[in-house]
Parts: structure tokens; C-alpha cells; sequence
């Protein structure tokens, strides 16, 4: 049986291999066991009700495989951005300009730089294992924060948001960042973005320019990946589109990958997910749906068959334990 449930604090291991297999530009899961040591302590917390700061909840849940005993990916929430951290973008706008003197018209697309998301809820830490990306497994690892949004929306912003990792070479370098950031920050890719990671946006106020950037000043390289997702993450950024995510010319500041953002209410399976009480346990088949316990502390999502029985549904046995849930308990679904 397969899995999404809270990270522990005894994950932590397991988590940091899933980090080091993520590669860099994955800033929301980093290849750091003191971060990730911290990251872990603030979720769980935030699971119990107690965050280290009230509105900055940071959730983190894992892929668990509990006949193997193991973790398969990880995926995550943070409340509200920018709250205590500035969370900086790169806005895409167009400047129009003409001269009638010389008869020359022309448009111009310019980069501000940008704290607009201040409040917004994050979705991230977004990995899967090699091992587990079959049977639908990624949709579910992502799509399994919706039925949290769903469930508990008091604890998030009207507007949900996600940045899709920009193109970058296995082993470092962005063509985007070697033409804009590296200029100010005197420091290879991997390292900004471990800095950014590990220790906030601090020296990203400190070093980078407020001055707008035309971006016909920058190398063809450069301006070919504004806005594109790396190919390894094109997949997550379709699923996103799914649910209603759409581009709105917000980029990140290194590798100029895109952010996406979606209406909390209209995310589609948030407006598609139904709450039921159990009405009984037994072997039923139908199409596979999340089924999620309802619960904060222990919230636990598996996939499996579920029935209508009158106000209620029927599901097996076997993913009642899984989750954590008896008959008169209260479920949340979605297909």
C-alpha cells in the first residue's frame, strides 16, 4: 500500500537522499541535513497546530511505500510567502515606445523586480523517485495539497502559486542567471542557489539590481529560457495546468523559470472533492480515488476504490487502516 502522510522527524535520512537526488535548482528541498533537519521540525509543527509562526505554517509530506518500509518522493505547502522572507520574482511587462520624428514604433519587454506574491500560498518540494514515477503516483503526490486547501482553508491564501524549476545544465549554470545574476552576485549558479536555500533572499536585496531590464539586452540564450520550464519539470507544470494554473509572466530570478498561480476556491480538485462519513468497510471496485482522513496531525491520503452508500461511501479494509479511519468517520475524495 502506498502512502502520503506527514513527514516524521525520523524521516530525516530518507529526506536528505531524496534532496540530493532532486539536484540543484530545487530551492524548497535542499541538499542541506541542518535545513532539512529544521524544515522537517517546522512541518511537523505545523501538523501539531503549532507553528514557529502563526500564518507561516510550512507542511511537508512524504510518498511513503509501507510494504517496503520506505519514502518515494515528497511534496509540500507553504502557508503564506514573503511574510518574515521577501520572496522576490521577475515581473514580464511590455513598454511601448515610438518617435514620430524618426517614424519608429516599437515594443520593448522589460523585467521589474517584484515582492507581488507577499501573502500568497506556495505549493512545492515537488520529487518523486525514478522508482515510483508509474501509476499515477506524481499526479497523486501533487495534487494530494488541493484536498488539504480543501479541507482547512483558513490556513491559505486566496491565491496558490508555484515556481517550475528554469532551465539549467546537469551540472550547474543557467543561461538566464549567467547574463543577469551572476553579473551582481559574483558566484556561480549552484551556489546562489544554495545560499538562497539554506539562508534566505537577504543578499538577493542586497546585490541585485532595482533598475528595470530590457530584455533585448540580454544574449539570445538568455532571453530563449524566460518564462521555460526545465525539461525534467515540464510534466509537473502540465499537471499544474490541469488544476487551472496559469502563466502570468512572473519568472524566478536565476534560472527564469515560470511561476504559476491559481484561485485557491477554483483549483479543480478543490472544487471537485466531496466529504462523506464511512458508512461501512468492505471490498468495493471503481475507478481510483484519493481518500483522505479529514485530519490535520495525522493527515494520511492513500488511492483506492470507493462506493456511495446513501449520505455515505463504503471502502475497503485494508485503506481504512492505511489512513487511520473506522466506520462514522468522516472522509474527503476525489477521482
Amino acid at each position: 500500500m502506498i502512502r502520503i502522510r506527514p513527514v516524521r522527524l525520523e524521516d530525516h535520512a530518507q529526506v536528505l537522499l531524496l534532496a540530493e537526488a532532486a539536484g540543484i535548482g530545487m530551492s524548497s528541498l535542499p541538499h542541506d541535513a541542518d535545513v532539512l533537519n529544521a524544515k522537517i521540525n517546522n512541518a511537523v509543527r505545523s501538523f501539531e497546530g503549532h507553528p514557529v509562526r502563526v500564518m507561516e505554517e510550512t507542511f511537508l509530506f512524504v510518498l511513503e511505500d509501507m510494504e517496503q518500509k520506505c519514502l518515494g518522493g515528497t511534496t509540500g505547502i507553504v502557508a503564506h510567502v514573503g511574510l518574515t522572507r521577501p520572496f522576490y520574482s521577475y515581473k514580464l511587462s511590455t513598454i511601448t515606445q515610438a518617435s514620430s520624428a524618426v517614424d519608429v514604433y516599437s515594443q520593448e519587454q522589460v523585467l521589474h523586480m517584484v515582492n507581488d506574491y507577499t501573502g500568497a500560498t506556495e505549493i512545492g518540494s515537488l520529487f518523486l523517485d525514478k522508482r515510483y514515477r508509474r501509476d499515477g503516483l506524481g499526479k497523486y503526490l501533487s495534487r494530494c495539497r488541493y484536498l488539504m486547501m480543501a479541507e482547512f482553508p483558513h490556513l491559505f491564501s486566496d491565491i496558490v502559486i508555484s515556481e517550475i524549476r528554469g532551465v539549467h545544465g546537469k551540472n550547474g549554470g543557467s543561461p538566464f542567471y549567467d547574463n543577469v545574476a551572476k553579473h551582481f552576485f559574483k558566484m556561480s549558479f549552484e551556489k546562489a542557489d544554495y545560499i538562497y536555500a539554506t539562508q534566505g533572499a537577504q543578499f538577493i536585496a542586497d546585490l541585485m539590481p532595482r533598475y528595470p531590464i530590457y530584455t533585448n539586452l540580454l544574449s539570445p540564450e538568455a532571453q530563449a529560457v524566460i518564462g521555460v520550464p526545465l525539461e525534467a519539470s515540464k510534466p509537473a507544470m502540465q499537471l499544474l495546468r490541469n488544476e487551472g494554473f496559469r502563466y502570468e509572466g512572473y519568472i524566478d530570478l536565476f534560472d527564469a523559470g515560470p511561476t504559476v498561480q491559481a484561485e485557491r476556491q477554483f483549483i479543480k480538485t478543490v472544487r471537485k472533492s466531496h466529504k462523506a462519513k464511512v458508512a461501512a468497510l468492505r471490498e468495493v471496485t471503481s475507478e481510483p480515488h484519493m481518500i483522505y482522513n479529514t485530519r490535520l496531525k495525522d493527515f494520511t491520503i492513500a488511492v483506492g476504490s470507493i462506493e456511495k452508500e446513501g449520505d455515505g461511501v463504503v471502502i475497503a479494509p485494508a485503506l481504512a487502516a492505511a489512513i487511520g479511519v473506522k466506520k462514522g468517520d468522516m472522509v474527503r475524495y476525489a477521482l
